[in-house]
């Protein structure tokens, strides 16, 4: 009576472990952004930001923190909100820091269920990027100083980056039991590629051009140069046209730059692999990086002077692929990722195997019953715990594009249009009293995410 009422006891026990691991650990993947999306295509950042915030606990889980303050961060941006903006980007970065040290106490965690039992610390792109559009907000707010600071903030961010990955990467390779376990190591690359942003080092050089630091200036176009010399998986387009003509402030006209973001940054989709293992199977589930193509392939920006009536046209080349940096930097942790699922499911697998084959040999009918049970509960829950970590953030653009231009002082109806790649226009948006300024930086940002 006691062995039956204990094995009761331990049936129901499994039925509410499995029961409480799917409620904690099952965050749908397939969450419809539609509502959201409609709106950024529309250029509508404020109505998309309204939506997320009325929509937070659909959208973000508890250790999402990062990702509300990042999508936040972002839209804030782009709808001119720059003050609240900087602040949720700076929480993204307390965040991003903080959930970094909780990894290592959250490892068993992501071992025994998924990856999404961990509080997200942020892909290093959305790191990085951070303080990109923290410069971006700064400039906008005139605060010249502090966006020179989230320059050099970006720059120590990314020598921190280039050392800690080629270290990952090295410790990958020797960990290599063969030359074919090496040479299919595709998961991480044999060196870090992204160690230099073009797009940062042109936003310090217009910075240091107005402030008058020429020698500093022409130091950040040598290392836009470089950036496309040496990082050509990232860089692999023509570097913009005239970049040295931003090292000189004209005596006689203004000088007048324009940053255009387009299309969107990669999101993460779930691949799932079933492989047989014995009687059983084992099951894992990896997040791949999956790009969403832009329509835009040109863009033009047309000054038109409201005393003289004079039109000026400026075409905009691309300096930042910010879905290549995006793809690159997740290679380089993409094999740890790979490797914990693989370790994960066959962990799992081995569990169930062990619970059949007792089940299969006992003689205790009861036992043999217990231990079938806990073989389905345990493939049951296989099923519904062990899925890809599909976290990412969703509105960073996927391109950056540049131009800069010599006009006289005055105020300009500014007008940008975006082409696809048979030069028609897909749209256009105007600036109607652009006030441009000798001596200063004038700098216009737009945004088509399509």
């Amino acid at each position: 009576m006691i062995k039956k009422k204990f094995l009761k006891t331990i049936k129901k026990l499994s039925v509410s472990i499995s029961l409480a691991l799917c409620i904690t650990s099952c965050v749908s993947a397939n969450l419809d952004y539609t509502e959201v999306d409609s709106e950024i295509h529309s250029s509508d950042y404020s109505d998309a930001l309204n939506i997320i915030e009325s929509k937070v606990s659909y959208y973000y889980g508890l250790n999402d923190k990062v990702l509300v303050y990042l999508d936040k961060g972002i839209l804030e941006h782009f709808a001119g909100y720059y003050e609240k903006s900087n602040e949720n980007l700076h929480k993204a970065e307390v965040q991003i820091e903080k959930n970094f040290t909780k990894s290592i106490s959250q490892a068993l965690g992501q071992a025994l269920i998924n990856d999404t039992v961990a509080d997200y610390a942020g892909e290093t792109y959305e790191d990085i990027y951070t303080n990109i559009f923290k410069c971006l907000n700064y400039i906008h707010l005139n605060k010249i100083e502090d966006a020179m600071v989230e320059i050099r903030r970006f720059d120590n961010k990314m020598k921190v980056v280039g050392h800690e990955y080629q270290g990952i990467i090295d410790a990958q390779k020797q960990n290599c039991n063969s030359a074919d376990e090496l040479s299919a190591m595709s998961a991480a690359d044999s060196e870090v590629k992204f160690h230099n942003s073009a797009f940062a080092r042109y936003l310090s050089m217009l910075l240091y051009r107005t402030a008058g630091d020429y020698s500093s200036a022409k130091i950040d176009y040598e290392k836009i140069k470089d950036a496309f010399k040496y990082q050509p998986e990232i860089y692999n387009f023509g570097m913009p046209q005239n970049l040295e003509d931003e090292l000189v402030m004209p005596k006689d006209k203004a000088r007048v730059n324009v940053v255009c973001f387009t299309g969107k940054s990669p999101i993460k989709v779930e691949e799932v692999i079933r492989l047989p293992l014995g009687d059983t199977y084992f099951k894992f589930a990896i997040p791949i990086l999956e790009r969403r193509p832009t329509e835009i392939y040109g863009i033009q920006a047309v000054f038109r002077a409201h005393e003289s009536d004079e039109v000026y046209k400026l075409n905009l080349h691309a300096i930042e692929s910010i879905e290549n940096i995006a793809s690159e930097t997740y290679k380089q942790h993409f094999a740890a990722i790979y490797g914990r699922a693989v370790g994960r499911a066959f962990g799992k697998a081995i569990k169930s195997g062990v619970y059949g084959f007792i089940a299969e040999n006992s003689k205790d009918s009861s036992v043999g019953g217990l231990f079938e049970f806990l073989n389905f509960a345990s493939q049951i829950g296989t099923e519904v715990t062990e899925f890809a970590d599909t976290r990412i953030s969703r509105y960073f653009p996927g391109f950056a594009s540049v131009g800069g231009i010599n006009i006289p002082e005055g105020f300009y109806t500014v007008v940008v249009t975006f082409y696809d790649s048979s030069k028609r226009s897909i749209m256009s948006t105007a600036i109607p009293d652009y006030e441009v300024k000798a001596g200063e930086l004038n700098l216009i940002e737009t945004t088509f995410q399509r």
